[in-house]
């Protein structure tokens, strides 16, 4: 009689055969598993350096109002560095608002020449500059 444990089954891989693809498996997954742990990782941490930046300029701000404490009363001195910490903000908006529309590294484009301004200004919104239009032909 032959054994019959010599002869592949059909339609059945090996243990071989299936070896490598779940390797592959494994391997990929893992790599998955620790590409999203390490930018979980990286979240937290620019959330902590955000937290000890906002505490650093808390304690900036202190020590601001405490060196006009010297020269002022209390509250003058607070006063102070509020209007200062206000016109660092709106320049840092400003700033960013001219800066939203351009590419880093991209050249500027060349400004039109302006037409003289009127003597005073008006009170009310401002709308923004129209584009020219072409003379219509006909």
């Amino acid at each position: 009689m032959t054994d019959k444990s010599d002869y592949p089954k059909a339609g059945i891989p090996s243990a071989g055969d299936l070896a490598e693809p779940v390797a592959r498996a494994v391997r990929e997954e893992v790599r998955r598993e620790l590409r999203e742990q390490s930018g979980r990782r990286a979240v937290r941490l620019y959330g902590g350096a955000a937290a000890a930046g906002l505490y650093a300029g808390g304690a900036l701000t202190a020590c601001l109002v405490l060196l006009f404490a010297l020269a002022l009363p209390g509250w003058a001195a607070a006063l102070v560095v509020f209007a200062l910490l206000l016109v660092v903000a709106g320049w840092l908006k400003n700033a960013a608002g001219q800066g939203a529309g351009r590419r880093p590294g991209a050249p500027s484009a060349p400004s039109a020449p302006s037409a003289p301004s009127a003597p005073s200004a008006p009170s009310g919104p401002v709308a923004p500059p129209q584009p020219p239009h072409p003379p219509h032909a006909g």
